[in-house]
C-alpha cells in the first residue's frame, strides 16, 4: 500500500481572474501536496494543457461573467479522459453552472465558499490512492 511519502502529489490547473479564490485554494489544499498551476489567461491555459495536460489530475476554472472558463471546460473532452473538473461561478448564476455540467464539470460551486467546501469537492472529486486501495 501506497505511503504519503511516496503518493505523487496532484497537479492541478486553476484558471481564475480572482485572487482571493487563490487564498481559499491554498487553504483547502493545506497538507495535501498539491501542486498547482495557476493561469490567468486562456494563453497561459494552453501553454499548461500542452506542456503538462496528460499529467493534470484536477483543473478548477472560475467562469465568472466576461471570463472565458467556458472555453477551457471544453478542452478536455475527448482529450484527457482522466480530467476532473471544478467549476466556480457567481453566486445566483444558475445558468452558467448548468451550462458547465453539461460541458464535463463533475462539480459546480457558488461563490462565496469556504475552504472546507472547497477541499471537500476536491476530496470528492480526487480520492487518495490509499482511499483507492482500500475500497
Amino acid at each position: 500500500m501506497p505511503t504519503e511519502a511516496t503518493m505523487k502529489p496532484r497537479l492541478v490547473l486553476l484558471y481564475a481572474r480572482d485572487r482571493s479564490f487563490d487564498r481559499v485554494l491554498k487553504e483547502a489544499l493545506l497538507g495535501t501536496r498539491a501542486i498547482v498551476l495557476i493561469a490567468r489567461s486562456l494563453d497561459a491555459v494552453r501553454k499548461i494543457v500542452f506542456r503538462r495536460g496528460h499529467e493534470l489530475d484536477l483543473a478548477i476554472l472560475d467562469l465568472n461573467r466576461g471570463f472565458r472558463g467556458m472555453t477551457v471546460l471544453s478542452a478536455p473532452n475527448g482529450c484527457y479522459d482522466k480530467w476532473r473538473t471544478l467549476a466556480v461561478n457567481s453566486e445566483g448564476d444558475d445558468r452558467t453552472g448548468a451550462v458547465a455540467f453539461a460541458k464535463s464539470a463533475r462539480v459546480c460551486l457558488s461563490k462565496p465558499f469556504s475552504s472546507a467546501i472547497l477541499a471537500k469537492a476536491i476530496a470528492s472529486l480526487c480520492p487518495t490512492q490509499t482511499q483507492l486501495a482500500v475500497a
